[in-house]
């Protein structure tokens, strides 16, 4: 965790901002940013209709955008950990796609608009969720089954603000065959992001697709190159031995793309010689690797 960062890890946060400013908004890039990436992904997904997981929605229009990427809007799955967004999300979806369908209705010579559609409408999943908490993400995948795809606009750098999260060791979720059992159980406090990770790997089957966008060039501490300090997301060995499954072998880092923003021309009034430094962000494609977890109620 990062020396005194932002709230960004805590919903009472997130619930304030949404509910004093509940416009849509967007986070680093527009809502489309990552099209090329979900596409590629639909193309690889072994389902008929693969399914989407968006971790973090907020008030982003991506909610929204992901239904252009599917034939039906309930193979999306949007979920964010502030109980406003997601109320949010959800009314925004019923507004804008029932004025849609009552357009149609008037166009098919309807004149007041009625449309079983309009009322009938197939509409995304909306549900508030803690990444964080393997209750929930058990109790998730007892009701959904699994994802194909994970859409992560930065809420893995959100999550990155965020404390240690204490676990138990031998950690529950297990790779199959799990390792043998060890006589003393304890607790440790580890990194939120490889705690992310191993839980949207209990929910996302072998090949399945994380696709994510953030800030950092070295977002991922479960990547090479290792961080060496504790506080940016060192996994010691004496950690692993007690139980805890690395990350890396969980997921395999398919591609890492950065994408330039700003530093376009001079500042207006620097008579051309002060120009705005180049910026960039960065969008990973990770894939869920063939090793199993044990200790989830998974179903396909």
């Amino acid at each position: 965790m990062a020396k005194d960062p932002p709230p960004f890890a805590q919903p009472d946060y997130w619930d304030e901002r949404f509910t004093k400013n509940p416009s849509a908004f967007e986070w680093l890039l527009p809502a489309n940013c990552l099209d090329g990436p979900i596409t590629e992904a639909l193309s690889h997904a072994s389902s008929p209709r693969p399914r989407l997981l968006h971790i973090g929605c907020g008030t982003s229009a991506l909610s929204l955008h992901l239904r252009s990427h599917v034939e039906n809007p309930r193979q999306i799955h949007n979920t964010d950990f502030s109980r406003v967004a997601v109320e949010l999300g959800a009314r925004w979806e019923r507004d804008v796609f029932s004025a849609t369908a009552r357009e149609k209705a008037i166009n098919a010579g309807k004149k007041d608009g009625s449309s079983e559609e309009h009322d009938c409408t197939d509409r995304m999943q909306w549900s508030t969720l803690n990444l964080l908490s393997l209750p929930s993400i058990r109790a998730l995948a007892e009701e959904e089954g699994c994802y194909d795809i994970v859409v992560d606009k930065s809420t893995c750098d959100a999550i990155s603000c965020g404390d240690d999260v204490p676990v138990p060791l031998p950690h529950p979720l297990q790779p199959s065959p799990p390792p043998p059992s060890s006589s003393s159980s304890s607790t440790a406090k580890i990194h939120p992001l490889h705690i992310l990770a191993l839980h949207l790997a209990a929910l996302v089957p072998p090949g399945g697709r994380w696709i994510a966008l953030s800030y950092s060039g070295q977002r991922f501490p479960f990547f090479e190159p290792f961080p060496v300090r504790a506080d940016e997301g060192r996994l010691d060995a004496e950690l692993l031995e007690r139980g805890f499954v690395h990350p890396g072998r969980l997921w395999r880092l398919e591609r890492k793309e950065m994408v330039e923003v700003g530093g376009e021309g001079a500042k207006p009034g620097s008579g051309g010689l002060v120009h705005e430094p180049r910026t960039a962000h960065w969008i990973y494609v990770m894939v869920r690797s063939e090793l199993e977890l044990v200790g989830m109620p998974l179903q396909g």
